[in-house]
């Protein structure tokens, strides 16, 4: 058993922190055996093995095997590998706060905290250091340790959205709702995206009983439930870029995406492909990303490719592929693609919603309100299947259940609101509710107002403009 304390070395007037296991023996390099890695990488972690008992003073050649054995999932040996190159240069920081990371990992929390701890007196700024031992000292229990941290994140990095995210963990932990509701708020304006936030402040709303703003916020969950802050973290960069395996580059293409950089979504997908071939999901992922840069020829390529691979597992092919036919105007593919996923998911909400959006413009309008039917039933937080399925129910005169759909479309408030609300006040103006319809349309012209939608805003005045007429009400 190991176990590492904290030693003041003063050496040329520079201060640092060195562990040492009790006998400051420097630890020996395990020993591996390679059947367990995939074939990709084998090689990668052979060179790497071989250098580091090639050249055994050399900190960096154990570190370098201790990283590639901790993205490959062989946490015990990386750690005697980390601590290996931390004896061998003590100066440097980086192996402090890999090991740390990933004692914390392993849930090994107090070890990881000393560890973070002496990483940090050898870089005191660097902030995903900071963040994840505050992140760790409150999962060691060390509430007010955790606090301090946090607290001192927050003045000097005031847009560090995750340590928003931990001082109002502490707050609920604390018993201080109030407190809570605060930092998860603030955590979400700084990063609108940020899933577990959001579902935070939802679990505080409902405390509070602030049960209509707990509904927004589990919708927004629900659209990023594993979006989380981005992090400049140039060490955790350098190792992933180490890492050979397909699930590795397919990630990194998932990320790219999400922040736009499409040409390098695609070049770390494809890559994915390259090492593993039958990945089906990186063929739908290049579908999609090919779609979106309007390499028609190429998503075509990549959907018969999953299709062919595995035709009746995988639904979300089919349904992307009907997205991309529905955007350049090949209905009748795009309507086949979407029947495919059904048939493999019967409840793809998503599917079921553009299938009746394709068959009300057939004007099969009966089929299309059962299709919309199905989508709120399979997703109830389905805000654009209940807008078509209100607004189909309306222009059908069965105004009371078109106007039943359309109120479900009022939340969560965002840039879609004050077209949702237009829709409702016209609805009731149809239905001879004049006062309600002015409500709404006045609720919509002030959002759209907000939000600068000059064309909607134009529209909306010149509704407003015929209901308050001569004789109407003000």
């Amino acid at each position: 058993m190991r176990w590492w304390c904290g030693v003041l070395i003063v050496t040329l007037g520079l201060c640092f922190i060195a562990l040492a296991s009790e006998s400051s023996r420097l630890p020996d390099l395990p020993k591996l055996t390679l059947r367990g890695f995939l074939p990709e990488v084998r090689s990668q972690v052979q060179q790497a093995y071989d250098a580091a008992r090639g050249r055994p003073q050399d900190a960096a050649a154990s570190g370098r095997l201790g990283m590639l054995l901790n993205l490959y999932d062989r946490p015990e040996e990386a750690s005697v590998c980390y601590e290996r190159a931390h004896q061998l240069d003590a100066r440097s920081f980086q192996w402090l706060y890999y090991l740390g990371s990933l004692l914390a990992k392993q849930g090994k929390h107090s070890e990881a905290a000393r560890t973070l701890r002496a990483a940090l007196r050898l870089n005191p700024d660097y902030l995903p250091a900071r963040l994840k031992l505050a992140e760790t000292l409150f999962n060691a229990g060390e509430l007010d340790a955790s606090h301090g941290v946090y607290s001192e994140i927050v003045q000097q990095s005031p847009d560090a959205a995750e340590a928003y995210f931990g001082l109002g963990r502490i707050a609920v932990v604390r018993g201080d709702p109030t407190a809570a509701r605060k930092s998860f708020h603030r955590a979400c304006e700084l990063f609108p995206a940020y899933g577990a936030a959001h579902y935070a402040l939802a679990q505080v709303d409902r405390k509070l009983g602030n049960s209509e703003e707990a509904q927004q916020e589990l919708a927004l969950h629900a659209q990023n439930k594993t979006v989380v802050p981005p992090v400049d973290d140039s060490l955790r960069d350098e190792m992933r870029k180490l890492d050979k395996g397909a699930a590795a580059h397919l990630e990194r293409g998932v990320q790219l995406e999400q922040v736009g950089r499409l040409e390098d979504a695609i070049a770390e997908t494809e890559e994915a492909l390259r090492l593993n071939p039958e990945l089906v999901k990186a063929h739908i992922n290049l579908l999609v990303l090919y779609g979106r840069v309007g390499n028609l020829e190429k998503a075509e390529e990549h959907y018969q490719a999953a299709v062919k691979l595995n035709p009746t597992q995988f639904p979300d092919a089919y349904y992307d592929h009907g997205v991309l036919m529905m955007r350049e105007g090949k209905l009748e593919q795009a309507e086949k693609s979407f029947r495919a996923a059904l048939e493999i998911d019967p409840s793809y909400a998503d599917a079921h919603n553009n299938l009746g959006y394709l068959l009300e413009r057939q004007g099969k309008v009966p089929e299309a309100i059962a299709e919309y039917k199905k989508a709120v039933e399979g997703k109830p937080d389905f805000r654009q299947a209940h807008f078509n399925l209100g607004r189909v129910l309306v222009t059908q005169q069965r105004y009371r259940e078109g106007i039943e759909q359309l109120l479900q479309t009022l939340t969560p408030v965002d840039e879609s609101t004050p077209a949702y609300l237009y829709a409702l006040g016209a609805a009731y103006g149809r239905a001879g509710d004049r006062q309600k319809a002015l409500d709404y349309l006045k609720q919509a012209r002030t959002e759209a107002a907000a939000r600068g939608q000059s064309k909607l805003l134009a529209d909306i005045n010149q509704d407003l403009r015929i209901l308050e007429g001569p004789g109407g009400p003000r």
